[in-house]
């Protein structure tokens, strides 16, 4: 232990000699004021190949940190924890000078999750829930529920979690997970205005994106903060690693499309709102940490497939949690 503070101090001296500070080019989360009082962890990278993580671990150990692995879906997190708030940012530069140059820094202790869950009982007053990690859930009701409805109604906000077993869904209801396994997810539902009424359901796990640095930036909850149409400007708009597309309107009706990315850079992606009967295409302009811009070229229903209506929308759009 006295070895790993001796180690720490020198880094941090020989860090604090450079005149610039150099940070990783991607860190997802952001990074908290000097004066935080909380503590918080720094994912250096998430891998499906065991060796992987051991090479990431590894080379924490060798700079003088203390790894953590854990297990998230068919992925092992390594990261460091027990990072002080105003200590954050002298991490992350150590971090870049150890080759790490993405990274997610999250608050300690502040549970989120990022599946979506589709209902198969049958009956259901739900036809899915999803979560993503900006803390915002999406809740689908089912048309069995909504017999005659066109769509069914989208239910978006946010969530927190009290214990891993535990979603507190604003203004829905809340979530307890009984099994979550490979084979499904078993739930039981509470409405926030009739709690006694306790239904459960049992649900099969979405597919999601594969996991890359674009993929980690874009599935995110946005703010559109300019646009060639004013009338989208403060639009909430949320892209799931699940494929959903969400839309809030400032008069708070949401909407669901799915989304898929279209070539192997990742450079545009697809959207559709009928199941891909039809559906369009957007080039992504610029994806950072604190802005995603897109031209959305929209698309023409009378013809099946894609088909350009060559709109040429600009969208701008912040994340919601900066």
């Amino acid at each position: 232990m006295r070895r790993f503070f001796v180690i720490m101090n020198l880094l941090f001296l020989s860090f604090c000699c450079f005149s610039q500070q150099k940070l990783p080019s991607s860190i997802i989360g952001g990074i908290p004021n000097t004066d935080s009082t909380k503590t918080f962890q720094i994912q250096v990278g998430a891998f499906r190949i065991a060796k992987n993580a051991d090479n990431a671990a590894l080379k924490l150990k060798t700079g003088g940190f203390v790894p953590v692995k854990e297990k998230y879906l068919d992925l092992s997190r390594v990261m460091i924890s027990g990072i002080p708030g105003g200590q954050v940012s002298a991490y992350l530069g150590l971090l870049k000078l150890l080759g790490f140059d993405e990274v997610i820094v999250r608050e300690e202790g502040e549970r989120t999750i990022a599946e979506k869950w589709n209902i198969t009982t049958p009956e259901s007053a739900f036809a899915s829930f999803e979560f993503n990690q900006d803390k915002n859930y999406i809740a689908i009701e089912s048309r069995a529920a909504q017999a005659g409805e066109a769509e069914p109604l989208v239910h978006f906000g946010e969530y927190s979690m009290p214990s891993d077993d535990t979603i507190n869904m604003n203004g829905l209801g809340t979530l307890r997970i009984i099994n979550d396994d490979k084979s499904g997810v078993d739930l039981f539902f509470s409405p926030s205005d009739d709690p006694e009424n306790v239904q459960p359901f049992t649900a099969t796990k979405a597919d999601s994106v594969p996991q890359t640095p674009e993929s980690d930036l874009f599935c995110r909850t946005w703010k559109v903060i300019k646009d060639t149409n004013n009338e989208f400007i403060g639009n909430t708009i949320l892209f799931s690693n699940a494929g959903t597309y969400l839309v809030t309107k400032n008069d708070g009706y949401s909407f669901v499309s799915r989304w898929r990315w279209y070539g192997e850079n990742r450079g545009e992606f697809e959207y559709s709102h009928d199941d891909w009967q039809h559906y369009g295409r957007a080039k992504i302009l610029e994806l950072k940490q604190n802005s995603l811009v897109f031209n959305d070229a929209g698309y023409n229903t009378q013809i099946e497939g894609y088909s350009s209506a060559d709109l040429n929308d600009i969208n701008e759009l912040e994340p919601v949690n900066r």
